[in-house]
C-alpha cells in the first residue's frame, strides 16, 4: 500500500495527541517533524501552499474517524474538519439548496475553502474508506451549489485524475505510456466533467513530490517537457 507509512505515522500521532492533550498547533508541529523524518509529503498537487499542514489535518481526521473510530475523542481538536465533512454531506444531499447551510457554517466560500471541503472526501477515497463515486458525485453537486466556482471544481477534478495516475505508477499498475494514457482517459470519463485531463508534467510533479518515484521510472511512462 503506497499510503501505508502515512497511515502508520498519523496513527501514532493520534495516539500521542490523545495521551498528551495536544492542541492543533502542536499536532501540526509534530506532523511536520514526523513527515520530514519519514520522507512523507502531504497529499497535494503541484503547489505547496503555506497552510498545507493545516490542510493535511484532514488526513488525521479521516484516519481517526474511519480507521480508528476516535472522532468523538478528537472532536475539539478537529472540529473544523468535522464542519468541512458536514458541508460535503450537505452539498451531496441538497445540491443548489445547500449553499446557505454551507456558508452559514463555514462563512463565505472561496476557492481554498471549497477545495478543503473536497479534500476531506478525497482523502477518505484515497485511503480506502470511501468509494470514488462519492467524490465524483460531490464535484457534480458542487457545480449546482456553487456554479460561480466552476473553475475551482474542474481544477480539483483535474488534480484528482493526475493524483490517481501518479498513484497507479507508484503501485506499479501503470508501466508504459499506453497504460498511462488509457488510465487518464478512463478516469476523466468516470469523473464526467469537461477539460479535466491533466498533462504529463502535472502528473510528473505529483509522482515526484508526493510518491517519490525515481526519475528513470517516470521518464518511461510520462512524456515530460524539459526545463
Amino acid at each position: 500500500m503506497v499510503h501505508r507509512k502515512r497511515v502508520e505515522v498519523v496513527t501514532d500521532l493520534i495516539a500521542e495527541a490523545l495521551e498528551e492533550g495536544w492542541d492543533r498547533e502542536r499536532l501540526k508541529k509534530e506532523m511536520y517533524k514526523r513527515y520530514e523524518e519519514h520522507g512523507i509529503s502531504p497529499l497535494r498537487g503541484i503547489a505547496l501552499p503555506p497552510d498545507i499542514l493545516d490542510k493535511e489535518l484532514a488526513t488525521v481526521y479521516v484516519i481517526s474517524k474511519y480507521g480508528l473510530g476516535l472522532d468523538e475523542e478528537l472532536r475539539d481538536l478537529l472540529e473544523f474538519e468535522r464542519k468541512l465533512e458536514r458541508a460535503a454531506e450537505a452539498i451531496l444531499e441538497k445540491g443548489k439548496d445547500a449553499r446557505e447551510q454551507v456558508t452559514s457554517e463555514l462563512g463565505p466560500i472561496d476557492s481554498n475553502l471549497l477545495s478543503r471541503i473536497f479534500r476531506v472526501v478525497f482523502t477518505s477515497v484515497v485511503l480506502g474508506f470511501k468509494d470514488e463515486e462519492e467524490l465524483i458525485r460531490l464535484l457534480h453537486r458542487a457545480l449546482e451549489t456553487f456554479p460561480d466556482m466552476e473553475n475551482t471544481i474542474r481544477k480539483y477534478a483535474r488534480f484528482y485524475v493526475a493524483f490517481r495516475v501518479a498513484e497507479a505508477i507508484a503501485k506499479g499498475e501503470v508501466r508504459s505510456r499506453m497504460e498511462k494514457e488509457a488510465l487518464k482517459q478512463s478516469l476523466a470519463l468516470r469523473v464526467g466533467l469537461p477539460k479535466v485531463i491533466p498533462d504529463d508534467n502535472y502528473i510528473y510533479k505529483i509522482a515526484k513530490e508526493v510518491f517519490k518515484i525515481p526519475e528513470e521510472r517516470l521518464r518511461k511512462v510520462l512524456k515530460v517537457k524539459e526545463g
